[in-house]
């Protein structure tokens, strides 16, 4: 894929001079996590890893149970017999997009998905491994070593039911539980190998869209490395029991349970931008990990920001929460933060939006700027700014995916729209060519499901 271009504002070099330095040394690579971050169904109860499956979207089972024609994209994860209630399932869009709705205990759900995509989470586990240890020499096994402690020692800042979920995948999948926790970290970890993620993302509600309805626009720009042969996935989540959370579905990629873009069943919505210069710390909720807290555990923006508030906060982050206010209003916040310190982009007629620049938060020795000196920033808001109000309707009019707002590096670019629990989402299919560039399909969140809507 192609480089990552240096951010507008890169850190200065006495900075990239301690970094290096500091990789260099195994005892200190524990503490650096923190300075940021098709196949086919293995043979399971119930399912099969018959190839190919009977239609593009169906998979084999061992019995066939009669079912209605609108469950036939999908197949049961767990069933004792025909009637048996399922904990997951599967839908393959085609060779690079995948839906998974998961439901149940937290073990239930970890379960389904380490068996559905038993395959494909193990080669996330895998590439992540040789994106991070890239030899077997002893130097590389003792940074590996480094950054599993880390992992771990991050592990305790995660939510028990996170946790059990996380596990019941990894021994579904049959992967190390440490090394997926590990491929959930990524961001983090890339930050400490200079490999960062590039977002830009958008809030539009009242005035600023035709019908005065909450649209969003994401960009995940990054590099791919570490998700080489993985598949990209939209996930359903749906808890049930003692403290369930929220239902909610993230865009992401098979064997990754946190949240990058992220709505629940209440319509509020979380994603995450990198940003510079603050102050990180190994003693945090692991970015991606807040991300999804938010939108399992809160169900308006002012509850979102006050968890980020509350934290304990890891890396150098910005985070868009959007939904409804206290009030039932549609609103959003940017929240921009490091480990120690909190600023908060309010909307402007009805829009907010970032890049990878601090509007608000000055740390480090940084400036922030209402007017980042970003050239995505600014054709953004151009964008917003010079079309008159959003309107759904309009397919024509995607402002995240105009040229200019996103990097040759986008790997999914996604267009929400929250009132209706719809969304269009265009993803990379691993050639390099940018997500945004390629055809967006819709997307239907249902309360068990997601479908693709036809056109």
């Amino acid at each position: 894929m192609t480089a990552a271009p240096a951010p507008q504002h890169s850190p200065p070099d006495n900075f990239q001079r301690w970094l290096v330095f500091a990789l260099l040394l195994p005892a200190l690579i524990g503490t650096l996590i923190a300075l940021t971050y098709r196949g086919t169904p293995a043979t399971q109860s119930g399912v099969t890893s018959e190839n190919p499956p009977a239609s593009p979207h169906e998979a084999k089972v061992d019995f066939a149970p009669p079912a209605p024609k609108t469950d036939e994209i999908f197949w049961p994860a767990e069933v004792g017999n025909p009637q048996g209630a399922w904990t997951g399932r599967l839908a393959r869009i085609d060779a690079h997009l995948a839906i998974l709705t998961v439901r149940g205990s937290a073990e239930a759900r970890g379960t389904a998905h380490g068996q559905l995509l038993r395959e494909e989470v193990g080669r996330l586990v895998k590439s992540v491994r040789a994106h991070l240890k890239p030899d077997n020499s002893s130097a590389a096994e003792n940074t590996f070593q480094q950054l599993l402690d880390g992992a771990r020692r991050m592990k305790q800042y995660l939510d028990a039911d996170v946790i059990v979920e996380l596990e019941a995948c990894a021994k579904a999948s049959g992967v190390n539980a440490d090394e997926l926790l590990l491929a959930q970290l990524f961001g983090d970890v890339n930050r400490a190998l200079k490999l960062t993620s590039f977002c830009t993302v958008f809030a539009a509600f009242g005035p600023a869209t035709s019908d005065g309805g909450l649209l969003i626009g994401r960009n995940f720009d990054y590099s791919g490395k570490g998700l080489d042969g993985g598949v990209p996935l939209i996930l359903q989540e749906i808890p049930t029991g003692p403290d369930a959370g929220r239902p909610f579905v993230t865009i992401g990629y098979a064997g990754i349970l946190n949240g990058w873009t992220a709505l629940n069943a209440d319509g509020l919505f979380a994603s995450n931008n990198t940003l510079f210069y603050g102050k990180d710390s190994l003693d945090g909720i692991a970015t991606c990990f807040l991300l999804r807290k938010i939108v399992e555990r809160a169900r308006n923006v002012e509850d979102g920001v006050a968890l980020i508030e509350k934290g304990p906060r890891a890396c150098t982050t910005g985070m868009l929460v959007a939904g409804k206010n206290k009030a039932g209003s549609w609103d959003a916040r940017f929240v921009e933060f490091d480990s120690e310190k909190t600023a908060i982009v309010e909307p402007q007629a009805g829009r907010v939006l970032s890049s990878n620049s601090c509007q608000k938060l000055s740390v480090g020795g940084y400036i922030a700027s209402a007017e980042p000196n970003c050239s995505r920033w600014k054709s953004l808001k151009e964008i917003l700014e010079g079309g008159g109000p959003l309107n759904w309707a309009d397919t024509q009019r995607n402002p995240i995916a105009a040229k200019g707002v996103y990097l040759g590096i986008n790997l999914h670019c996604a267009y929400l729209n929250v009132p209706a629990q719809r969304f269009r989402l265009a993803v990379s299919p691993g050639d390099g060519t940018p997500a945004a560039t390629h055809a967006f399909r819709e997307f239907q969140i249902e309360a068990d499901r997601v479908v693709e809507v036809q056109p």
